[in-house]
């Protein structure tokens, strides 16, 4: 049952826990070279096993049906993006509900079983929205939470810009650790429409961001939950992990000092 009390990830783990998310696939890229590669970035997270979550548009669902199922076979989780990524806020309830819904259908038939994750696009949500969704009662049973993020380098503004993965991995280093924890998000393709939206996404560069970050992060420290996680922490499991990780660093740092 969609519970639409928004979660960022901001101070819900305990340090140095993250969750990656994915905004705007599937995509699929065939050759060499940048461009969106859903299957590919899914392969090598769960070679890492790293479990991730990807929020996507109905509208490449429908061109890429058996992905859901891919990915979820390699231990990852399928959340919903809409179905064409136009903002919540400029539409009326019933088209709300039609962009929930039918990207819900797709993914049903595409094998995604039980309530499912919900992210706004661009993480814009209101009373009105929420509303809205809830007013429609299979979208309620078809979902379980709404989901933003805390920790953000907008990837996609380094492909706009033609920057290189390891200036986009180092920027999302810096972020995770200015944050501590909590939900990153990226994109793993560009569900934008305009006149330059194909070249955009072709553009691409994620999966080599991510194959930096990922060996980074670690050597900070960092480790990788699913998003599941992020609700299943009580507020005493939060505050007893939370001194332990911290009583984990000070006596790692005595350690440091007495070598």
């Amino acid at each position: 049952m969609l519970d639409s009390r928004i979660r960022t990830g901001a101070g819900v783990l305990p340090s140095r826990r993250l969750v990656l998310t994915f905004d705007d696939g599937p995509g699929l890229t065939t050759g060499a070279g940048p461009g969106p590669r859903t299957r590919e970035l899914g392969q090598y997270l769960a070679e890492e096993r790293i479990p991730a979550t990807f929020f996507m548009c109905g509208k490449h669902i429908a061109e890429q049906p058996d992905m859901p199922a891919e990915l979820m076979a390699l231990g990852h989780h399928i959340g919903n993006h809409t179905w064409s990524h136009r903002s919540l806020l400029s539409l009326d309830s019933e088209s709300i509900q039609r962009e929930v819904l039918s990207t819900r259908q797709l993914l049903t038939e595409c094998g995604v079983g039980g309530p499912i994750a919900f992210r706004p696009p661009f993480g814009e949500w209101d009373s009105r929205v929420s509303a809205a969704m809830r007013a429609n009662e299979q979208i309620r049973v078809g979902h379980d939470a709404v989901f933003l993020w805390n920790v953000n380098a907008d990837d996609w503004r380094s492909w706009d810009h033609g920057a290189a993965p390891d200036d986009c991995a180092r920027s999302y280093e810096s972020a995770a650790l200015a944050a501590d924890s909590g939900i990153v998000l990226m994109h793993d393709s560009l569900a934008d429409d305009g006149p330059h939206a194909a070249r955009r996404r072709a553009a691409n560069r994620t999966l080599e961001a991510v194959m930096l970050l990922v060996p980074r992060l670690r050597a900070q420290g960092f480790t990788f939950i699913p998003l599941s996680q992020v609700e299943r922490q009580s507020p005493r499991q939060r505050a007893l992990q939370g001194i332990r990780s911290i009583e984990a660093r000070v006596r790692a740092s005595a350690d440091r000092v007495w070598r």
